[in-house]
């Protein structure tokens, strides 16, 4: 490793250094106006520092005790670590492969924040803070904590975890509103979504912060890398269609709910998209869950019910008939099963303030208590729900 002692001063477009470079204790670095200086190998710069252009790093880069540091890209190949006390930056650049650790006390970004490729790594909630912009751009991401500052617009969290971006946008924030967000993997057994969602991701979730005092904002998450045909710990909800949705995490009955939201992603089944929230939230200083969810895509009251059941099937929902209906409050029920010599052999009539439509299933079983055998039964299923009625008469196909 090479270690220079001295005055070095930058004034060319674009100058660089290929390999690896100590500056020692008696070196100043200028970087003037409009240059570009390319740092190739790993770098410590123990000297002082002016930098009014451009920083282009390929390897690691130790600041020591410098602190405005002006604009840096890191980019390359490899992984990479950014080291030194808190570091004021201009504009921070990441557009490389593979992840940028933040060894430092703090990164204060006073430009722009610019994701474009690559990871990230800031583990402590101080690690980086963004003062001016953050810009989805591209593909990358900060894995782990964001501190960000409200100028009076929308503020952007380039996030993500696991390979993936996940990004969050908060807006309707009052100016020099400070707010963090995690992004990271949820606890699978924390995920209880409420009666009206599948289920919940548990591929990611994001915590959201504010310092001071509570808040209430927008929200819109640009996610990617969710399998939504996976989701966990939901209900045997019956739909002709799907769609994700924003669910918030409520500590006074320990469940997810759907925040009123907007779904714009043209193809529900895509493993990405956007989803903006209608519906404002208040975000305190003890932080708010959000995760996603599945939910029903329905816009009228609707009665379901499949075409066969299984009494032996991997799957439990599948071992039953059940009716399904999503849409409003029921508050009548009554099922009557036939076979195909129109011989009753399941019946069943309620009445509530909210009724449970699944909850009233045939199990295969005789009133004899043997197993009915393999075929087609022919169903009646009457619900009330808001004072409308809804009927439907059909048959199902009983599998062995």
């Amino acid at each position: 490793m090479k270690k220079l002692f001295g005055v070095i001063v930058m004034i060319c477009a674009h100058t660089a250094l290929s390999q690896s470079i100590t500056f020692g204790d008696q070196t100043s670095l200028y970087v003037g106006d409009g240059t570009v200086f390319f740092f190739g190998g790993n770098t410590s710069l123990n000297g002082s520092l002016t930098n009014t252009g451009t920083i282009v790093s390929y390897g690691d880069f130790d600041f020591v005790l410098n602190r405005d540091v002006g604009n840096l890209k890191f980019t390359g190949a490899n992984d990479q670590n950014l080291s030194g006390d808190t570091l004021e930056v201009g504009d921070f650049v990441v557009d490389k492969q593979g992840k940028l650790t933040l060894l430092t006390d703090r990164v204060i970004v006073s430009g722009a924040l610019e994701t474009r490729s690559g990871i990230i790594d800031a583990e402590d909630e101080e690690d980086l803070l963004v003062s001016g912009s953050s810009q989805a751009l591209g593909t990358g991401y900060v894995e782990g904590k964001l501190v960000g500052i409200s100028q009076g617009g929308p503020v952007t969290f380039p996030m993500g975890v696991n390979g993936s971006p996940n990004y969050v946008t908060i807006s309707s924030l009052a100016t020099g509103s400070i707010v963090s967000v995690e992004c990271r993997i949820p606890d699978q057994a924390q995920l209880l979504p409420d009666e009206d969602m599948v289920g919940l991701s548990d591929e990611v979730e994001w915590i959201l912060k504010v310092k001071g005092d509570s808040t209430t904002a927008q929200i819109s998450v640009s996610f990617s890398g969710v399998d939504l045909n996976n989701f966990s710990n939901g209900e045997s909800i019956r739909a002709n269609a799907y769609t994700p949705a924003i669910a918030l995490f409520s500590k006074q009955d320990t469940l997810y709910h759907i925040l009123d939201g907007t779904q714009n992603t043209a193809d529900p089944f895509n493993p990405s998209g956007t989803i903006t929230s209608n519906e404002s939230i208040w975000i305190t200083n003890e932080g708010r869950r959000m995760a996603i969810a599945l939910v029903p895509l329905v816009d009228e009251p609707r009665l379901y019910i499949p075409k066969a059941f299984a009494p032996n099937a991997t799957l439990e929902e599948n071992r039953e008939f059940k009716a399904y209906f999503t849409g409003t409050l029921v508050t009548s029920i009554s099922i009557a099963l036939y076979d195909s010599f129109n011989k009753q052999v399941f019946t069943v009539s309620q009445s509530g303030d909210d009724l449970d439509v699944s909850q009233f299933s045939w199990n295969g079983v005789l009133n004899s208590g043997q197993d009915a055998p393999e075929g087609v039964y022919y169903y009646n299923v009457r619900i009330v729900a808001d004072s409308q009625e809804y009927t439907q008469v059909g048959s199902i196909l009983l599998v062995k």
